[in-house]
């Protein structure tokens, strides 16, 4: 099975706005997989990016996880909700900072990397 990925319209996207601060990255996307896979994907790839927390919610296919930034202990908070369609699943991330107003792109750096480590795990 492909595992590759397309961009959707982010206007179908469930989790909040960005507020206009450059701290946060909000993502919608559609991989190739079943969700189940998908989701297991996710949270091993959280796992390999030593998120502080990871409560996984199978059953309502969401995430939510903490990052810590070890320099000034601010804390960032992402969210995942993974939707089933009929041949592939629906990915929507959310990442924002809870403090501050420049991140100096940690979130929209941190998705890049989550997705990266995601598709590498769904072709393993």
């Amino acid at each position: 099975m492909s595992h590759s990925s397309t961009q959707m319209p982010d206007t179908q996207n469930p989790l909040p706005e960005c507020p206009s601060s450059p701290n946060c990255k909000r993502v919608s996307l559609i991989l190739e997989s079943d969700s189940s896979s998908v989701f297991s994907a996710f949270e091993e790839a959280l796992k390999e990016m030593n998120a502080e927390t990871i409560n996984s919610n199978e059953k309502q296919n969401r995430i939510d996880a903490v990052f810590k930034i070890p320099v000034f202990g601010y804390k960032d908070d992402l969210t995942i909700v993974i939707q089933s369609n009929e041949r592939a699943s629906n990915v929507f991330i959310r990442s924002a900072s809870r403090e501050g107003y420049w991140d100096i792109w940690v979130n929209s750096n941190r998705v890049n990397r989550l997705i990266r480590n995601v598709k590498n795990n769904l072709s393993n």
